[in-house]
């Protein structure tokens, strides 16, 4: 594999797929703003062979795997030979509905992934109405420069950086730049983030958690609250969720979100045990 060097490289080795492609699939939709960041840092490298183009990026100790196939079947014959299914850590995601991705994850799985986890995406349009308040909503404000670790060490140790994908020191920082992370404190700590990206219309977010020791103090309402209010512009807003995850499911419930059918398969190869 080669490290990848320029965003052009990509669409090319996509659009040379493409233009052969009997029956195209992929699982990468590549935003250039967060490609150009992935490249930048040194975390971006591809190999292309037999109809299809691979992309692997360096995250912690794993390594996301892309694809582009001109076919299923010319996917099959490329990914069999990838050195680093056999010798790294790596999770690929598979983005659609159950019936559209059936083809893929058979690929996939004959090639050594298994299925480690699924999300599903819940979707809840601007004008759904909010549960009442109970009691008064805690202070939010804007995270800082100086949380930038204090909120890294809350992600970390609250999600599954396998299938959560979750920021990177960099992400985080552009994110407090950008005023993309709503935090509650208490006494100088952090007590509970809601990280999201608004674009346009749409808001998606990323995270919404509470550290253990801060949780039924109603912070995560306060959060969400606050979130809403704010995002007077938006007309749908959207996150993803662990679908076995029946409490969090029922909280977003809570707040108006119901899932829309699209779904999210993470499979990992054998290198990461569940």
């Amino acid at each position: 594999m080669t490290r990848v060097r320029t965003v052009d490289e990509v669409f090319a080795a996509i659009q040379q797929v493409k233009a052969a492609a009997p029956a195209f699939c992929t699982n990468f939709f590549p935003v250039q703003k967060k490609l150009q960041d992935w490249i930048t840092h040194g975390e971006l490298r591809s190999e292309s062979r037999n109809g299809a183009a691979f992309f692997f990026r360096e995250d912690r100790d794993l390594q996301h795997f892309y694809f582009c196939g001109g076919s299923v079947a010319a996917l099959e014959s490329g990914i069999g030979s990838l050195t680093a299914l056999k010798t790294e850590r790596v999770v690929a995601d598979l983005v659609g509905s159950e019936a559209a991705l059936k083809d893929l994850r058979g690929c996939l799985e004959k090639a050594g992934f298994r299925r480690y986890s699924q999300l599903q995406r819940m979707a809840r349009a601007a004008h759904s109405s909010q549960p009442p308040v109970s009691g008064v909503d805690a202070p939010v404000v804007f995270a800082e420069a100086s949380d930038k670790r204090a909120i890294s060490e809350l992600l970390e140790s609250s999600f599954d950086h396998y299938a959560d994908q979750l920021p990177t020191p960099y992400e985080i920082e552009a994110a407090i730049e950008a005023k993309q992370i709503f935090a509650v404190k208490c006494d100088g700590e952090l007590a509970a983030i809601l990280f999201f990206e608004t674009q346009g219309f749409t808001s998606t977010v990323r995270y919404w958690v509470v550290a253990e020791r801060f949780q039924s103090k109603r912070f995560g309402a306060s959060l969400i609250r606050h979130y809403f209010a704010t995002q007077s512009a938006v007309k749908r807003f959207i996150l993803w969720v662990v679908a076995t995850n029946e409490n969090a499911v029922k909280k977003y419930q809570h707040y108006g979100y119901a899932a829309d059918g699209l779904i999210d398969h993470v499979l990992a190869n054998e290198m990461i045990q569940a």
